[in-house]
C-alpha cells in the first residue's frame, strides 16, 4: 500500500491538485522596483521608514488598549437582541471590532464566548445574508493558533477547545457555500500551522499539535463525515470537505471516528460521481487507503460488502481501466483493484453477484487466451509499471476467489487453467513479449502458485489442458543444466541463475491435485513417466542439499516425497517402479542427524513425509521390502524409535506392524541391539510403561495392576459419563485403540511372541503380564460400556443382565490372574535375588574359612618353633635384606608433575546465579478444514531440576538464551489428529527459582526431577479456531539459583570468611585483606577421615541495609535460605567498613548480622547456628573474647547502650562458640567437629520425625484394613 501511494504522490499527484475547484483569493501584489529600498544607504528614506514605523505603532496600541476593554458578553447579549432591524449595523460593527480585535488569534479563555458568537451569527447568517463576512472571518481567525497566558492553560482548557472545535463542524448546518469552504479551511489550517504576524502582549502561542490533538478529542473527523450528506449535490463544497478529512485520516483516532459515521461506505458511493477534474476519486481513494491503515481491516471490507459500493467500486475501476491515460490514474486504478481483493477476502462481498468478480477474471486472462471478450473491448495494456502491478493484483485475485465456491464456475468460463498454462513454459530467453525479464519470471512465479489453489477446483480443465505433461516438462528444465537468466526474485533463494523457485512452485501444483487422490489425474501422471521424473528430481535435490542446506530444498524434497506417496499407494506395478531407487534414497533420509531435527528449517517434516513414503510406496511390495531388510532399514527405524520422539511413535510402529507381515522381519527385529545393548523388547515394553503415565493409569510403586475391573482404562475414559450410542458409533474404549500406541506395540510383542524374550527385568516382566492380556482387558471395556449403557436407557430382562455380569466377573477374574501373575515375579525376583544374596555370603565365608586355616597354619608353625624371639629377629633381618635389595629411586631429570589433583572439590570459577532467558512454546498444528482435521498441539518447554547442572552449563551451551519448543503437527488425509509438537526440556540446577521478568516468583525447582512447565504450547487448528493454529506461551523468565549447602557462612566483609574455608576444605577462595574480596558465592567441601563430607558455602560480605538490597544484599542473602545450618564469622576486633561508617565491635556485629537476617526474612533465625569468632592471634583478643562472652550470656543488659534499629526483635540461639584463628590454625579442629556434630544430630532428628511419619502412616494403613474386614 505504502509503495502505491508513494508512487502516485510522487506521479500526476502535484498536477491534479492545481485543478481543485477552490474560489480565486486575491493575492498581494508583488512590491514594484520604484517602492523597493534602494542598496545603499539612504537617511531620508530611513528616518521616514523609522518615523512611520513609529506612528504606526503608536496607533496600535491605542487600539490596543480600546479592543482589551471590549466586554465579549456584552457582544453576546447585542447578538441575542433580535426585536429590532435597526441593530443589524450596530450588530455589524461590533462583529467588525471583535475581528480586528483578535486579528492574530483567539485567547483560550475566551474562546467558549467566541464559539456562542459564531453559533449566534450562524443562525442569524439563515435571514441575513450581510452576517456571511462576518462569520467567514471569524471562522478563519480559529485557524490561527490559540494563545496561552502559561503552559498549562493547555491541559485546563483542553474540555472548552475540543467542544469548541467540535462546533465548527456542526456549522457545516449553514446553507452558504462560503461559510462551508471556509471551515474546511480553518481545519486544514491546523496541519499547516503558520505564526500569527503579531504576537500579542503577555500571551504565546499554543503548541504546534494542539489543535489537531483538540480535533481528535471532540470529535470533529466523524462530524465532517456526517456533513458529506448535506454538500452531496456541490462538487466544490464536496471537494472542500474530503480535502479537510484527507489530513484529519491521517491519524488513527480520526480513523475509527470516521468509521463510526460509516465513512468507507459514504465515500464508496461517491466514487462514481461527476467530477471532470478527477479529484473526487483521488481523494476519496486516499481517504478510504488511510482508513486501511489506521483502523480495521475486517470493519472497512464489512462496510464496503454492500451491494452499491462493490456495484460503484467496479464502475469507477472500469472508467479508469478504460479511459485513464495518465500515470497518475493508472496509479489510482492500481490502488482501487487493491481494495477489490479485500473486497474478495470477504464473503459478504456480492463480488459474483456485481459482475465484479467476471471482470477481473476477465481481465487477468484476456492477454493469454486471445480470446474476445465485450468486458475488454479495445482494452490494451502498455506494459508499463503499472500494468505490471495491475497483472500482478489481479493474479492475487484469482488466488482469493479460488476460495469462494461461488466463484468456481466462473473461474471455469473464463478460462483461468489455461491463462496461467501459459506461463508453464521455459523462459531461456532475457525477456519475453513486452515485458522485461525479471517482470516476466515474476509474473510466471505469481501465476504457478495461483495454479495450485485454482488445479483442485478444476480438475476436468486441468486434464483437458494437458497440465500434467506442461508441468513435467517443465520440472525437466529446471534440472537442466542450460543456461537461465535469472533475476533473484524474492520467490527463490541463492541468488541469480538457479530454477529452484520455479521447481518449489510446480510441486505445489503437483501436491494440490494428487492430493485429491484423483484416479485419472494419478494415471495421467503415471503414464507419462512420472515417478522415475520425480526420483530424478528428488535425487537432484538432495544433491543440492548436500553442498548447503536452506528450507526452499527440504520443502521441494518433501513435497516430492509427499505426490510419490500418493502415487503408488495401493498400486503393486508403481511400487515395483519406485523399488530400489526410491529405497536407495529414502535411507538415507531416515539416517539422518536427529539434532537437524530441531534446526527449524523443516527437516521434521522431511522425515514425517519419508516415513510416510515408506509407508505407502514400499509395504506391499515384496521386492522393496526385502531390499529395504537388506538395507538393514529395520534397525534404522528401531534407533529412530530410540530417540523417544513422541511424534513419531505412531508412524515408526505402525510401518513396523506393516513389515512384520514379511518374515525376514521378526528376525531383524529380535537381533536389534541399542545403546547400553537394549534389545527391541525392552524398548517397546519401555514405551508401554511411557504411554500408560502419560494416560494417567495406576499402577502400585511395583507396576501391579490396582483396577482389577478396568485395568488399562485411561483416567480420560473413567471421567466420562455414560452416553448412549448407535451401534455404528464406536465406543471410548475402542476409540482409545486407534489414539493411542498400546495396540500397536501389542500386536508388535504378539508378533515377536511373549516366551524367551531376550534382555528383559522384573520390571518389564511385570508389564509384559499386562500387555499380554491387552485384547481380553480391551473386550472388557467394552461390554463395561455396554452394560453401562443398557442400564441408563432400560433395565435389561434377567438371563440378559446376569449374562452381562458373568462377563463382566470374567474380565474382572483376568484382572486377579494377571495381578497375581505379577506377584508370582516379583516374589520370583526376590527369591533369586536372595539365593545370589545367600551365594556371595557363601563365598565370603569361605574366604573367611580360608584365611583362617592360613593363621592357624602360621600358628602351628610358631608352637613348632622353640625360640619365637628368635624368630622374630630372623624375620626382622630378612625384611631388611629384602628392602636393601629392590631398587632405589633415581633423581629424575625430566620434569617432575605433582600428583595433586587441582580444582577437587573446589570453587566453582565463573559462578552464576541469575540467567534472563526466552521461552516460547510450539505453534499449533494447522486443521484440514475439509475432513474437519485437528492439528496437533505445539510442543511445552519445561524446566528440569538435575544434578551436577549449573547456569553456566546452560549460558555456554545456549548462548542465544531462547528455549523454543516444536510446532504441532499439521492434520492430513492420513492423520486427521495431528501428533503434538516436541517439547523442549531444559535442564536447570537444584535450588532454582522461577520468576517472571516483572520479578513474581512462578516456580521453584529444589529436588532432582522436578518439572516446571514454563511455557505452553498452542492449540492446533480446529473447528473452534477456523482451523487456524494457535501461537504458543511466550515470555521471558529469570532463573534464579539460590545455592544449596550444608552450611552457609556469614558475616561483615573481611572478617575472615573465605579464609576459613579454605582452612577447612578444598576450596581456594581468592583472599585478600581488603573488604568485599569474595564478589560471587564460594563452594567447598569438608573431607572427614570416615569419608564425610559436608558442604559450606562461602557467601559474600553483608554491609547494614543488605535485607533493602542495599550493596546487593538481596542477591547474597537469598543463598543463605538454602543452607541447612548457618556459621557467622565475627572478627573479635571488630569491624568498620571504611572512614565513613561507625565502628561496630563483635557483640553489635553479631546483633546487626541477626537484624539483617530477620528483616530479610524471619525465618532465618530459625536454622541452627554456630558462631566461630575470628582473628584470636591479634594482641588483646583474649580481653575482647571474655568481654564478648558477658555479652552474649546477657545480651538484654547492653542493648540499652546500643541503638534502636540495631536491636533484633529475635537473637540467634548458638549451638557452639569457638575461638579460632585461620592465621595459626587455632581451634580450625574444633569447629570442623562442632559442625560435623551439629549436621548429625539435625539428620538424626529428621530421620526420626521421618520414622514417626511412617509408623503413623502403618498405624493408619492398619486400622482402614481391619475396619475394612
Amino acid at each position: 500500500m505504502a509503495t502505491a501511494r508513494a508512487g502516485r504522490r510522487a506521479g500526476g499527484a502535484g498536477r491534479t491538485m492545481s485543478s481543485l475547484a477552490e474560489p480565486r483569493v486575491s493575492r498581494a501584489p508583488s512590491r514594484s522596483p520604484a517602492l523597493s529600498p534602494a542598496p545603499g544607504p539612504s537617511r531620508g528614506g530611513g528616518e521616514r521608514r523609522r518615523g512611520g514605523s513609529g506612528a504606526s505603532r503608536d496607533r496600535d496600541a491605542v487600539q490596543d488598549t480600546q479592543l482589551r476593554s471590549m466586554d465579549l458578553n456584552h457582544v453576546i447579549k447585542l447578538l441575542e437582541d433580535s426585536e429590532s432591524k435597526d441593530l443589524q449595523k450596530e450588530q455589524l460593527k461590533t462583529l467588525k471590532k471583535v475581528v480586528k480585535r483578535f486579528e492574530n488569534g483567539f485567547p483560550l479563555e475566551n474562546l467558549a464566548q467566541i464559539i456562542e458568537i459564531l453559533n449566534l451569527c450562524a443562525e442569524k447568517v439563515n435571514e441575513q445574508e450581510a452576517f456571511t463576512e462576518h462569520l467567514c472571518e471569524l471562522i478563519k481567525l480559529c485557524g490561527l493558533p490559540f494563545h496561552k497566558k502559561k503552559f498549562s492553560d493547555e491541559v485546563s482548557y483542553s474540555v472548552t477547545v475540543s467542544k469548541s472545535i467540535a462546533q465548527l463542524g456542526y456549522l457545516m448546518r449553514v446553507p452558504s457555500s462560503q461559510v462551508r469552504i471556509q471551515i474546511c479551511k480553518c481545519v486544514i489550517s491546523f496541519y499547516n500551522t503558520e505564526l500569527p504576524r503579531k504576537l500579542v502582549s503577555g500571551y504565546q502561542p499554543t503548541s504546534a499539535n494542539y489543535k489537531i490533538q483538540m480535533a481528535e478529542l471532540g470529535g470533529l473527523a466523524e462530524t465532517l463525515v456526517l456533513s458529506l450528506a448535506l454538500v452531496e449535490n456541490q462538487l466544490t463544497e464536496k471537494l472542500w470537505v474530503l480535502k479537510a478529512l484527507q489530513h484529519l485520516c491521517s491519524s488513527g483516532v480520526n480513523c475509527r471516528l470516521m468509521m463510526k459515521a460509516q465513512a468507507a461506505s459514504r465515500l464508496c458511493l461517491y466514487l462514481n460521481g461527476v467530477d471532470p477534474s478527477g479529484q473526487l476519486v483521488f481523494r476519496s481513494s486516499e481517504i478510504l487507503w488511510n482508513l486501511l491503515e489506521n483502523s480495521s481491516k475486517e470493519e472497512v471490507a464489512n462496510q464496503l460488502s454492500s451491494f452499491e459500493c462493490v456495484y460503484a467500486l467496479k464502475e469507477v475501476f472500469v472508467n479508469l481501466l478504460m479511459r485513464g491515460f495518465r500515470h497518475y490514474d493508472r496509479q489510482l486504478r492500481n490502488d482501487l483493484l487493491v481494495i477489490a481483493t479485500l473486497l474478495a477476502e470477504n464473503p459478504a462481498a456480492p463480488m459474483v453477484e456485481s459482475g465484479f468478480a467476471k471482470l477481473l477474471i476477465v481481465l487477468a486472462t484476456f492477454t493469454e487466451v486471445k480470446i474476445p471478450n465485450p468486458l475488454v473491448k479495445g482494452l490494451k495494456l502498455n506494459y508499463s509499471y503499472e500494468d505490471f502491478e495491475m497483472k500482478k493484483l489481479l493474479f492475487n485475485v484469482i488466488g482469493v476467489l479460488s476460495k469462494d465456491p461461488c466463484a468456481v464456475q466462473l473461474l471455469s468460463e473464463n478460462d483461468v487453467m489455461p491463462a496461467l498454462l501459459y506461463y508453464v513454459k521455459p523462459n531461456q530467453k532475457p525477456g519475453f513479449h513486452k515485458w522485461s525479464a525479471a517482470q516476466y519470471e515474476e509474473l510466471q512465479l505469481r501465476a504457478i502458485a495461483v495454479l495450485a489453489s485454482v488445479a483442485p477446483l478444476l480438475v476436468d480443465k486441468y486434464l483437458s489442458c494437458q497440465a500434467n505433461t506442461l508441468l513435467l516438462v517443465f520440472l525437466e528444465w529446471c534440472i537442466g543444466q542450460d543456461p537461465f537468466f535469472d533475476q533473484g526474485n524474492f520467490h527463490g533463494t541463492s541468488g541469480r541463475g538457479n530454477k529452484l523457485a520455479q521447481m518449489r512452485y510446480s510441486l505445489r501444483v503437483l501436491r494440490s491435485v494428487v492430493s485429491l487422490y484423483d484416479a485419472a489425474v494419478n494415471l495421467n501422471l503415471c503414464d507419462q513417466g512420472a515417478i522415475n521424473q520425480l526420483l530424478d528430481i528428488l535425487k537432484y535435490a538432495a544433491n543440492k542439499s548436500k553442498e548447503t542446506e536452506d528450507a526452499i530444498l527440504l520443502e521441494i524434497q518433501a513435497d516430492i516425497l509427499f505426490i510419490l506417496s500418493a502415487l503408488c499407494e495401493n498400486d503393486l506395478h508403481r511400487k515395483e517402479l519406485f523399488s530400489y531407487e526410491g529405497v536407495d534414497i529414502l535411507i538415507p533420509f531416515i539416517q539422518m542427524d536427529p539434532k537437524k531435527l530441531y534446526s527449524g528449517l523443516g527437516h521434521n517434516r522431511l522425515l514425517f513425509s519419508t516415513l510416510d513414503c515408506l509407508w505407502s510406496c514400499v509395504i506391499g511390495c515384496y521386492k522393496a521390502e526385502d531390499y529395504f531388510l537388506e538395507k538393514r532399514g529395520i534397525f534404522l527405524l528401531l534407533d529412530l524409535l530410540a530417540l523417544k520422539q513422541k511424534n513419531l511413535y505412531s508412524v515408526i510402529l505402525g510401518i513396523l506392524v506393516e513389515f512384520c507381515n514379511n518374515p525376514k522381519t521378526i528376525s531383524d527385529i529380535s537381533i536389534w541391539r541399542g545403546e547400553k545393548d537394549q534389545t527391541a523388547a525392552n524398548l517397546l515394553i519401555q514405551l508401554w510403561r511411557q504411554e500408560e503415565l502419560e494416560l494417567g493409569l495406576k499402577r502400585d510403586r511395583y507396576g501391579r495392576v490396582v483396577d482389577m475391573k478396568r485395568p488399562i482404562a485411561s483416567s480420560f475414559q473413567k471421567q466420562q459419563e455414560v452416553i448412549p450410542m448407535p451401534s455404528n458409533c464406536p465406543s471410548f474404549a475402542v476409540m482409545e485403540i486407534s489414539e493411542s500406541i498400546r495396540a500397536k506395540l501389542y500386536l508388535l510383542l504378539c508378533m515377536l511372541g511373549f516366551e524367551n524374550l531376550p534382555g528383559l527385568s522384573a520390571e518389564d516382566f511385570v508389564t509384559l503380564a499386562i500387555i499380554k492380556h491387552y485384547i481380553d482387558f480391551k473386550v472388557g471395556e467394552v461390554w463395561s460400556e455396554l452394560y453401562a449403557e443398557l442400564k441408563e436407557e432400560f433395565r435389561p430382562v434377567e438371563s440378559d443382565e446376569e449374562a452381562l455380569e458373568v462377563i463382566l466377573e470374567l474380565s474382572e477374574d483376568t484382572g486377579r490372574k494377571v495381578a497375581a501373575l505379577q506377584t508370582e515375579v516379583l516374589e520370583s525376583q526376590y527369591r533369586q535375588e536372595i539365593q545370589e544374596e545367600h551365594k556371595t555370603y557363601a563365598k565370603i565365608i569361605a574366604t573367611h574359612k580360608q584365611k583362617e586355616i592360613v593363621n592357624k597354619s602360621w600358628e602351628n608353625f610358631l608352637t613348632r618353633t622353640s625360640n619365637y624371639e628368635a624368630l622374630k629377629k630372623a624375620k626382622r633381618l630378612q625384611e631388611k635384606a629384602i628392602e636393601a635389595s629392590r631398587s632405589k629411586s633415581k633423581t629424575q631429570n625430566g620434569p617432575v608433575h605433582s600428583t595433586e589433583i587441582k580444582g577437587i572439590g573446589t570453587t566453582y570459577g565463573n559462578f552464576i546465579d541469575d540467567l534472563r532467558v526466552y521461552v516460547r512454546g510450539g505453534t499449533g498444528g494447522m486443521g484440514y478444514p475439509r475432513l474437519g482435521g485437528e492439528g496437533g498441539r505445539g510442543g511445552d518447554v519445561w524446566f528440569i531440576a538435575r544434578e551436577k547442572t549449573t547456569l553456566k552449563n546452560i549460558r555456554d551451551r545456549y548462548p542465544q538464551k531462547r528455549f523454543v519448543a516444536g510446532a504441532g503437527a499439521n492434520s492430513s488425509v492420513r492423520a486427521l489428529k495431528g501428533e503434538k509438537g516436541k517439547d523442549c526440556e531444559v535442564h536447570v540446577p537444584l535450588g532454582i527459582s522461577v520468576l517472571c521478568d516483572d520479578g513474581k516468583q512462578i516456580g521453584e525447582l529444589n529436588a532432582a526431577g522436578e518439572r516446571f512447565l514454563a511455557a505452553r504450547g498452542g492449540h492446533g487448528g480446529s473447528l473452534a479456531t477456523n482451523f487456524v493454529p494457535c501461537k504458543g506461551q511466550r515470555r521471558i523468565v529469570r532463573l534464579d539459583l539460590k545455592l544449596i549447602a550444608d552450611v552457609g557462612l556469614v558475616g561483615f566483609p573481611n572478617a575472615g570468611k573465605s579464609s576459613l574455608l579454605s582452612k577447612i576444605s578444598h576450596a581456594k577462595p581468592e583472599i585478600a585483606s581488603y573488604a568485599f574480596t569474595t564478589i560471587q558465592p564460594e563452594l567447598g567441601k569438608i573431607m572427614y577421615a570416615d569419608y564425610k563430607q559436608i558442604s559450606v558455602a562461602d557467601l559474600p560480605g553483608l554491609i547494614e541495609g543488605a535485607h533493602a538490597n542495599k550493596g546487593m544484599g538481596h542477591k547474597f542473602l537469598k543463598h543463605v535460605e538454602r543452607t541447612k545450618q548457618l556459621l557467622l564469622v565475627v572478627d573479635i576486633s571488630g569491624f568498620q567498613l571504611s572512614i565513613k561508617t561507625q565502628f561496630r565491635t563483635a557483640f553489635e556485629t553479631v546483633l546487626l548480622l541477626t537484624k539483617e537476617l530477620e528483616l530479610y526474612k524471619e525465618e532465618l533465625l530459625t536454622k541452627p547456628a554456630l558462631l566461630a569468632i575470628n582473628k584470636m592471634d591479634l594482641p588483646c583478643a583474649k580481653d575482647n573474647l571474655n568481654e564478648f562472652m558477658k555479652q552474649l550470656k546477657n545480651p538484654q543488659d547492653f542493648f540499652h547502650l546500643l541503638q534502636e534499629e540495631m536491636i533484633p526483635a529475635n537473637t540467634l540461639e548458638f549451638k557452639d562458640i569457638i575461638p579460632i584463628s585461620t592465621y595459626s590454625g587455632e581451634g580450625i579442629e574444633e569447629l570442623k567437629a562442632c559442625i560435623r556434630k551439629s549436621i548429625d544430630e539435625e539428620a538424626e532428628q529428621e530421620n526420626e520425625e521421618y520414622r514417626k511419619k511412617k509408623l503413623l502412616l502403618l498405624q493408619t494403613s492398619g486400622e482402614e484394613q481391619m475396619n475394612r474386614s
